[in-house]
């Protein structure tokens, strides 16, 4: 039939225009900008083969899915598949990446690769991520003759988008190929009513009309599509059919019904057209083309206004905007207007006529078309009403009622797919009342109420989860009235008031618990009163006092609610004291003196309480000067600036009191240490650093590598151990993180990132030691996004986090084998919780508040004794955190303060000895640290400040005697004293560049004490024996990380334990004995996890046996 080959053609056009508005529809959901709600700090990705990879590649979805398009539209598919193909599962835009690469393929030659991708999207539930992948694939299948599978495609996506006309249009061409004419002819007719400028549904309904017998119908139509798109290339084509005689053509009717409402009884003009009677020559036409097509087109355009319409489609579609263009005298233009698809053809007989078709265009096309060509009856909320479709691209947006050319009523806002967006209310053309917004899933997204278009009242704001995230009331379009935010997971975020749109009261904000944020107080706007901080255990972090915005009195920061972290003080805004920054334990780590507001002087101090460096400034406030100082407070290096680019530098040398100039922007600008080791190294050029700089340890290792361009870091930069092991890859461009971050712990792979302008965007990775993935996330400007996965060691997933905006919303925990087990809500959840973990191995009880941790949390092994019992306040450990080992004696005994380690944190082994004893304040590693053997006596002692070794480090036999002493200065190996001939500690020795062979003797001449270091590292066979030359301790060192087997003794000479490592991690099997030399407990482990068996002996027997894998306790046999 001549219907098929007529809009073949077209419809390989049409359809490629769809795709074309379906992408862009894709690509402006998916790249609305995201919420930052907090910044979350990660770093790294690639592999080892660092050499081989791009450190300055960015990971960019959006860009490669734009880029994938473009290529695409160019035909290039496979080159489209390849930037498709570069988005990670938990990339935002995946779905639409894999909709878009579906599209690609069935594009290109190879459909059987398209049909098994499609299936194979359908199977794995993409297409309800991206519901037009339906209709591609619908529209895939039919075009391969699979009507079956094509038409439940359809059906799957009508669900979601029932008011599609693309949808609609797409089905209504499968019935077509199906031979079920009526349902196209039914789609077509609800496509054109919701969507009066689509142009493939006129065209194809048209067609069939003509098919059909219809020739009325059909012109009309046909008419409808070239008045849309008069220069479309299908112009032609329907201009030849307009253009046959009705009296010799589409005269075969078939059973098809057009109105099923009744009324289209156009029996009156369809037999002046049969009878040929528009070609006779008494019959006027008014225009200079004298064609069968005008003349039958003016004959129906004449005929319309004596038309009388009831129900019909046709009649209530396109009579009333025939009618009013025959009234307004307006056919002559259009006459022409029809025809400009065959400009070309027709030549200067058309184009004579331009002024005319012009006028058309401007006058009724411009002016009057729309407004009756896009009236129509539809269901608006349950009425049938007439109404005004309003386009935006080219597709419905806004649909309601006009009354004397001004709004009226309610209207519906629609998106691309025909789904309701907004529920808006007009009186006299403003909006009144409420006005209501939904998402494309169809949930509320915002409500507020106006009067005469003016927001007045209650303003609310939804998550997309339903809860409420905002609740503001409104006066004449200003704020006034009480104001409160919410969390997502449900909660009271922050609450104020408002007069006149400005802040009066108080302001507090809330943690999720419900305790106490911050608490501000305002006056017309500004800030007047107490500010006041508080941290997760409800102690004050931060104090303030403004007068009208300006700061007056203590500025003070605590750690604790009494431990000060800074303090300052202000009178009328005016800095009126130095600002003292301190560490945990009440040193000084900053003291800056300020004149006007502008710093003068400044003073930067190591955790030790010694001077680091000294600064000083111009007028402006720019850093004019530096003094730098060694970890015994004596200078070494000056350096002075000038408009923030560096002059001049002067270095100093050991018993030398006058500095020499080192030149700047001359050769390689050195700065050293005062015995003259090079600690920086780079160029300058015009006081601004350019090209490769390189830092050192105070051993003379490199400590980083960096790249510059103007002063600024670009390019490669490297980070090392001070044991010379990579540490770190990363990219920079103009001082900012770009591009991939690779982590490394002492020279293993641990950690890969993608860097945007400085902030974590893209796919993340982390590690384990033998190189497998642990955990894979994703990131959207430094907040985590989508799904963070986190792996067993067997690869197998064993929790699955699904963030918000950087919000935890859903938790999914997982067996060894990979099965489901649990899966936590967080939204709205404020309970207690108790879960059965693998197979009942373990069971968790804890409490949520609005989706937190919060208050206490224990887990419990089968037969009812305690794994690990912890509190938590608002999602932070606060308080003891105890966790026990296989025997039933603790592992890790710590204290908390507000998620930091504070107070004594102890370790034990597996067999319940306590290791060591380590002091933290608000977390930072500062006091005493001590470890122990396993009869309880000290192994060692010392003292750190931010975990930098300071003072003497004393290391004891199993006898508890004191057998060496190392000196140290900020973790700097500067001395030892061993045992001397009378077996006394007395003579110190000096050591250079941390690297010394020590051994300690005993009065009797045997070893005491054996132990090498290498640049500050432990470095080979580290020993401890008796007074009678029995080992008790032993181990082996590879620049500073334990290899091999690490072996204790008890007194008697036998083993206590046996342990083995690679590179400082657990590795293989560790042994436990009792006393008398029989079996405690074994453990395997493997990348420092406990990882397979752990057996418990009793009087040397096996009495139970625990499995463990990647550190958690999984089975009890």
């Amino acid at each position: 039939m001549f219907l098929v080959s007529c809009f073949k053609k077209f419809l390989e056009n049409f359809k490629k225009g769809a795709v074309c508005l379906l992408k862009k529809l894709y690509l402006e959901k998916y790249y609305s900008p995201m919420k930052n709600i907090m910044a979350a700090l990660v770093l790294g990705l690639c592999s080892t083969a660092y050499a081989q990879v791009d450190y300055s590649a960015v990971y960019d979805g959006s860009a490669f899915l734009a880029e994938g398009i473009r290529l695409y539209d160019e035909q290039k598919y496979a080159e489209a598949v390849k930037q498709f193909d570069k988005l990670v599962t938990n990339d935002p835009n995946y779905y639409t990446a894999q909709y878009e690469k579906a599209i690609a393929l069935a594009a290109s030659e190879d459909k059987e690769a398209a049909n098994a991708f499609y299936e194979n999207a359908f199977a794995k539930g993409y297409m309800a991520e991206v519901p037009d992948f339906y209709m591609s694939y619908g529209n895939f299948l039919s075009d391969r003759k699979e009507y079956e599978k094509s038409e439940k495609m359809f059906l799957e996506a009508q669900k979601l988008f029932p008011n599609s006309s693309s949808l609609l249009y797409n089905m209504a061409l499968l019935y077509v190929r199906k031979e079920e004419r009526q349902k196209s002819v039914d789609l077509l007719e609800k496509a054109i009513t919701i969507n009066p400028n689509h142009l493939g549904s006129h065209y194809l309904l048209g067609l069939i009309a003509l098919e059909d017998g219809r020739a009325v119908e059909g012109t009309m139509a046909l008419l409808a599509y070239l008045t849309l798109a008069p220069e479309s290339s299908a112009g032609p084509e329907i201009i030849s059919k307009l253009n046959k005689k009705f009296a010799d053509n589409y005269l075969d009717k078939s059973k098809l019904t057009f109105s099923r409402a009744g009324g289209d009884n156009f029996e009156d003009i369809d037999v002046i057209l049969r009878n040929s009677l528009p070609l006779k020559s008494v019959y006027k036409v008014n225009s200079e083309f004298d064609d069968i097509i005008i003349r039958q087109v003016q004959a129906i355009i004449d005929y319309a206004p004596e038309h009388k319409i009831q129900n019909g489609f046709f009649e209530t579609t396109y009579i009333p905007w025939l009618a009013d263009m025959s009234k307004k005298k307006q056919f002559e233009g259009f006459s022409y207007y029809i025809l400009m698809s065959l400009k070309e053809k027709l030549g200067k007989k058309l184009t004579s006529q331009n002024k005319k078709m012009q006028a058309f265009t401007d006058g009724y096309i411009a002016n009057d078309f729309w407004d009756v060509f896009a009236k129509r009856k539809v269901d608006l909320f349950g009425k049938q009403e007439e109404v005004v479709v309003y386009l935006q691209n080219g597709k419905p947006y806004l649909l309601g009622k006009v009354v004397n050319g001004k709004k009226e009523g309610k209207y519906k806002v629609l998106n691309s797919n025909g789904n309701m967006i907004s529920e808006l209310n007009f009186v006299n053309d403003e909006v009144e009342g409420l006005q209501k917004y939904y998402n494309s899933k169809g949930n509320v997204t915002e409500e507020k109420y106006f009067t005469n278009g003016k927001l007045n009242g209650k303003r609310t704001t939804y998550f997309e989860n339903g809860n409420i995230e905002l609740v503001e009331n409104y006066k004449d379009d200003k704020l006034h009235g009480i104001c409160t935010s919410y969390y997502l997971n449900g909660g009271k975020a922050c609450e104020g008031n408002f007069v006149n749109g400005e802040r009066e009261g108080t302001l507090i904000c809330l943690y999720e618990n419900g305790t106490k944020k911050t608490e501000e107080n305002y006056s017309n706007g500004k800030l007047n009163g107490k500010y006041i901080a508080y941290d997760k255990a409800g102690n004050i972090s931060s104090e303030d006092s403004f007068v009208m915005d300006k700061r007056e009195g203590k500025s003070m920061e605590y750690y604790n609610g009494k431990v000060v972290k800074s303090e300052l003080d202000y009178q009328a805004g005016i800095i009126s004291s130095p600002f003292k920054k301190y560490f945990p334990n009440g040193t000084i780590q900053e003291e800056t003196t300020f004149v006007n507001n502008i710093p003068t002087k400044g003073v930067v101090n190591f955790a030790n309480g010694k001077k680091s460096y000294e600064v000083t400034y111009d007028k402006d406030g720019n850093a004019s000067g530096y003094n730098y100082y060694n970890s015994n407070s004596e200078l070494y290096f000056q350096e002075n600036y000038k408009a923030n680019e560096i002059r001049s530098g002067l270095q100093y040398t050991a018993g030398n009191t006058k500095p020499s100039e080192v030149p700047v922007n001359k050769g390689t600008y050195t700065i050293k240490t005062l015995e003259g080791m090079t600690i920086t190294a780079g160029k300058y050029e015009k006081g601004k650093k350019i090209g490769e700089w390189d830092y050192f340890y105070s051993t003379g290792i490199l400590r980083s590598k960096e790249s510059y361009q103007n002063g600024l870091q670009s390019g490669k930069s490297f980070g090392y151990n001070d044991d010379g092991r990579l540490a770190s890859i990363a990219n920079y461009v103009n001082d900012s993180l770009q591009g991939i971050y690779e982590r490394y712990d002492y020279g293993i792979l641990s950690g890969t990132y993608y860097y945007n302008h400085g902030k974590a965007s893209g796919p993340a990775k982390t590690f384990y030691h033998d190189g497998k993935v642990s955990s894979e996330s994703f990131y959207l400007n430094d907040v985590l996004y989508s799904k963070r996965y986190d792996y067993w060691q067997n690869g197998n997933p064993s929790e699955i986090t699904t963030y918000k905006a950087g919000v935890e919303v859903k938790i999914e925990t997982f067996d060894t084998d990979g099965k489901k087990e649990n899966e936590v809500d967080y939204t709205n959840n404020s309970s207690k919780i108790k879960n059965l973990y693998y197979k009942g191995t373990l069971v968790h009880e804890y409490t949520l508040a609005n989706g937190m941790l919060n208050g206490s949390y224990t887990i419990k092994d089968k037969t009812g004794n305690v794994y690990i019992q912890c509190n938590y306040a608002n999602g932070s450990r606060h308080g003891r955190y105890l966790k026990n080992g296989p025997t039933g004696a603790p592992l890790l005994d710590k204290e908390y303060y507000a998620g930091r380690e504070n107070g004594i944190s102890k370790i034990y082994d597996i067999a319940g000895n306590l290791r060591l004893a380590d002091t933290y304040l608000f977390g930072n590693n500062t006091g005493t640290t001590t470890r122990y053997y396993s009869n309880k006596n000290k192994f060692s002692e010392t003292t750190q400040y931010d975990e930098e070794i300071e003072g003497e480090v004393k290391y004891y036999n199993l006898e508890g005697d004191n057998i060496l002493i190392l000196g140290y200065r900020r973790n700097q190996l500067i001395y030892y004293i061993a045992l001397g001939k009378d077996g006394k500690l007395s003579e110190k020795k000096p050591i250079t560049g941390q690297t010394a062979k020590i051994v300690s003797v005993y009065a009797n001449g045997k070893n005491a004490m054996e132990v090498n270091y290498l640049n500050g590292n432990l470095d080979g066979k580290f020993m401890i024996s008796s007074p009678d030359g029995k080992p008790e301790y032993e181990s082996n060192y590879d620049k500073g990380l334990l290899n091999g087997t690490r072996i204790e003794y008890y007194a008697n000479g036998k083993i206590y334990k046996k342990e083995n490592f690679k590179n400082s991690s657990f590795e293989g099997l560790q042994e436990f004995f009792k006393e008398d030399g029989r079996p405690w407990v074994t453990a395997e482990y493997k990348n420092d996890q406990m990882h397979g068996l752990c057996k418990v002996y009793t009087n040397g027997t096996v009495s139970q046996t625990k499995r463990y894998d990647s550190d958690v306790l999984v089975e009890i046999k």
